[in-house]
């Protein structure tokens, strides 16, 4: 027996509301599918939904044009940084330098800091700006190659671009976080949209109500080892992929899948017919 899916993407779910609502609009009322208040849920939140949608994608779309940017800053500050430490204590080792120059940077010749996140760079970048201020005020010698003036320049690059980055993911997840809210509601929705299309059809043989659902944006999947009748309105390609073959038998859902979705209970609605 086929079986009932609602949709389990965004788009899925947009496109289920717009098939019946353009499917619809010219038909009177009482060739309409579905029910008036079917008809007052879709046009409250489709809208809603749409436009949380568009946020998404443009603040997302965004947030991944300036990344290439972001990274370029982010290495080369972190190699500034990385550097300077670096000459520090190859100057300790010339012997240009005082091994208690280190204290102004809080390292030891055992163990350097490391720059694994944006966060240890954000940490060491500050200290050592600070430690080098405080070590040319204590009488020493600026360090060069790098100087601290070019480390700032890229470090205070870095900075901005992490503080721009920040806001454009906090965008993409409050949007994201809109979405993840809506969602129930919209699932909700389309259950009772399309119960109201199937009970509408309900007087018509199997295959038939099957067909008349599906233009108004119903899907019906069939299992494996079942038989999809000739009448059935489905496209060549899904047809073909549920020929019993053992050659594509990878490219269909498996049995163990549809017991298993049922276990979960999850997006999953069972038509009876």
């Amino acid at each position: 027996m086929p079986y009932r899916r609602l949709p389990n993407t965004d788009n899925s779910r947009l496109k289920a509301l717009k098939i019946a609502l353009d499917k619809g609009k010219d038909l009177p009322p009482s060739s309409k599918p579905y029910s008036s208040s079917s008809l007052y849920s879709i046009n409250i939140y489709l809208p809603k939904y749409e436009a949380l949608l568009i946020l998404y994608k443009e603040s997302f779309k965004k947030q991944t044009e300036k990344s290439p940017e972001y990274t370029y800053l982010y290495k080369k500050a972190r190699n500034y940084v990385s550097h300077f430490i670096q000459v520090l204590n190859l100057s300790i080792i010339r012997g240009d330098l005082k091994s208690n120059a280190r204290t102004f940077f809080n390292i030891n010749a055992k163990k350097l800091p490391a720059f694994k996140t944006e966060k240890d760079l954000l940490k060491w970048g500050e200290i050592v700006l600070e430690g080098e201020q405080q070590r040319i005020r204590k009488g020493g010698n600026p360090m060069t190659n790098p100087t601290v003036g070019i480390v700032r320049v890229h470090f205070d690059n870095f900075k901005e671009a992490h503080r721009f980055q920040k806001v454009l993911q906090e965008n993409t997840n409050r949007a994201s976080k809109n979405i993840a809210e809506i969602r129930k509601e919209i699932d909700g929705v389309i259950l009772k949209l399309w119960n109201d299309i199937e009970i509408f059809y309900e007087s018509y043989d199997d295959v038939e109500k099957r067909n008349l659902c599906r233009d108004f944006g119903v899907n019906y999947f069939f299992r494996r080892n079942e038989t999809i009748p000739v009448e059935e309105n489905v496209s060549k390609e899904y047809r073909e992929k549920r020929i019993v073959n053992k050659d594509i038998i990878k490219t269909v859902l498996p049995e163990e899948e549809i017991i298993e979705d049922l276990n979960k209970g999850e997006n999953l609605q069972y038509s009876l017919f």
